[in-house]
């Protein structure tokens, strides 16, 4: 039997680094899928080890490192859980190191500093790095918790949707980063069959209802509330007017612009059309901007494609202007390389949950 030279190689190690196993050592490695998100890192891995059911090693014991190599890079990292044995051998799942964050609790003793919460989960045991987050310019912290009652995920999402950010884990070291969401075209995406589309709600201008001042009562003077719209000019010029309206009354004293500000932000991230499902692309399918084709088993979440469709309609607005979204997920299939690429755009797609996002409702003290 001749091995891909190309093929992902899994390697397994105790937590110190110690006791490192290669899978592929042990017995044929087949089905290997692993994948990322955006964001956060790297996401899940699957395979199957193709021994007797009936052998087993330290190598697949819950809770180790395993690491999967492409060439003489990591592409991805997690930790191991428990296999499962069949007729076929062990069938092995293991969580990638962008979702440690849900395994901990945000305990904070400074809350508007971003990394005394992610130092400290650290310090318990969270295989992250942390060259420093606080002073990240827009970061949001006017939504404060209290210190254990969310997930460190959580956190770092509640703190970065309302200033269009996005973090994310590297696959090599852990590293966390956070930065705008990104714009630049990295990847062109050459799509050979019709591309389908959902078209959600139409909403262009939004009523926001909001708090301007609380009830005193001192004096016994009654809160005050406003009402302010904010539309997408462009979008109406297109499609007409559709109208949509929140209420933010219980979030506490606000001003007409901040809440003008982000009405703004709710509008240019609502994703009207997008894709129905994931691309699946083959090699050659995903270039670079200079039109060179891209390891795939390399791809992680986060690139900004621009759509090439060939041979057929782009079912745009009005033009066939280019088509550009950034991948939310990503998951290479090692066995048949190919790999599918989910547009980030649609997690956007349900307005009411956009809403919820941007506007988070503010902790008070009792």
């Amino acid at each position: 039997m001749v091995q891909r030279r190309d093929m992902a190689q899994v390697l397994s190690t105790a937590i110190n680094g110690t006791d490192r196993h290669w899978l592929g050592e042990i017995g044929h490695v087949a089905g290997l899928k692993y994948s990322s998100a955006y964001p956060g890192g790297c996401d899940s891995m699957s395979c199957l080890l193709q021994v007797p059911p009936t052998f087993r090693t330290t190598a697949l014991n819950p809770g180790r490192w395993v690491y999967v190599y492409r060439g003489a890079g990591i592409v991805w990292q997690g930790v191991l859980g428990e296999p499962e044995p069949s007729a076929d051998g062990w069938t092995i799942q293991a969580a990638g190191n962008g979702t440690y964050g849900n395994q901990f609790v945000d305990v904070w003793t400074t809350w508007n500093s971003p990394d005394n919460h992610v130092n400290a989960a650290i310090a318990r045991g969270m295989n992250w790095r942390n060259y420093g987050i606080t002073g990240t310019a827009n970061l949001w912290l006017g939504d404060q918790t209290d210190s254990g009652s969310q997930t460190i995920t959580d956190f770092l999402n509640s703190i970065t949707v309302q200033g269009a950010l996005s973090w994310s884990i590297s696959p090599v070291d852990g590293t966390l980063s956070i930065a705008p969401l990104p714009t630049a075209v990295t990847r062109l995406l050459v799509a050979t069959t019709p591309v389908a589309r959902t078209v959600a709600g139409d909403i262009n201008s939004l009523f926001l209802y909001y708090q301007i001042t609380g009830d005193t009562t001192t004096t016994a003077v009654a809160a005050t509330y406003g009402l302010v719209n904010v539309t997408n000019a462009a979008d109406i010029a297109l499609h007409g007017t559709t109208e949509d309206y929140y209420d933010l009354s219980s979030n506490g004293d606000m001003t007409a612009a901040a809440v003008e500000a982000n009405g703004s932000a709710v509008l240019q991230r609502y994703n009207r059309a997008s894709f129905a499902g994931p691309f699946t692309v083959a090699y050659g399918q995903l270039l670079n901007p200079g039109g060179v084709p891209v390891d795939l088993g390399c791809e992680t979440a986060g690139q900004v494609y621009r759509l090439i469709l060939t041979d057929f309609g782009y079912g745009g607005e009005v033009s066939a202007a280019p088509i550009t979204f950034t991948s939310g997920a990503v998951e290479y299939d090692d066995s048949t390389q190919t790999m599918q690429i989910t547009p980030f755009q649609n997690v956007r797609n349900d307005f009411s949950s956009l809403l919820s996002a941007m506007f988070p409702t503010t902790a008070t003290a009792d």
